[in-house]
């Protein structure tokens, strides 16, 4: 009996260590992909492409939300108010991805209210100067209203 005992605390004991080591794997792997997200984002139009899905996996770890969010927020704005792309259908692309990720932000509550006002001034601004109009992004006027909405209504 002593040796089946044990031998069954003995696989207790690989069995926890075992889950210890995928958790700490889990979380570095985690942490390597958010590093790399930021690391692309600022890059240039496929840099940020490869960033924002770097980002977007990375979600799954809350304790990254906290940091994501605002990072999406600068590159929004940059998109918004600064990208000299035109109407650049990868650009319109990643703004896109980015408002989605952004909206999901605020449903899970990882949008503080000074990066949710940031991006509502920015897309104020971009309507105010025209939504068509240089610097930034070239964009339908509709779309940057139905991101506004969707960023309030959000919960």
């Amino acid at each position: 009996m002593p040796d089946a005992a044990a031998t069954i605390i003995a696989a207790l004991i690989g069995f926890i260590g075992g889950l210890v080591a995928a958790r700490y794997t889990f979380r570095q792997e985690a942490d390597e992909l958010f590093l790399s997200g930021v690391e692309y984002l600022g890059g240039g139009s496929q840099q940020r492409n490869l960033g924002i899905a770097a980002l977007d996996l990375a979600w799954e770890s809350r304790r990254h939300r906290k940091h994501i969010a605002p990072l999406l927020v600068g590159s929004t704005v940059y998109l918004l108010l600064e990208s000299k792309q035109d109407d650049a259908a990868h650009e319109l692309h990643n703004l896109r991805r980015l408002v989605k990720l952004l909206v999901a932000a605020k449903g899970f509550g990882s949008l503080d209210s000074e990066d949710e006002q940031t991006l509502l001034r920015a897309i104020d601004r971009k309507l105010e100067c025209g939504a068509d109009k240089r610097p930034g992004l070239l964009l339908a006027e509709s779309d940057l209203k139905k991101w506004r909405a969707q960023i309030e209504l959000a919960r």
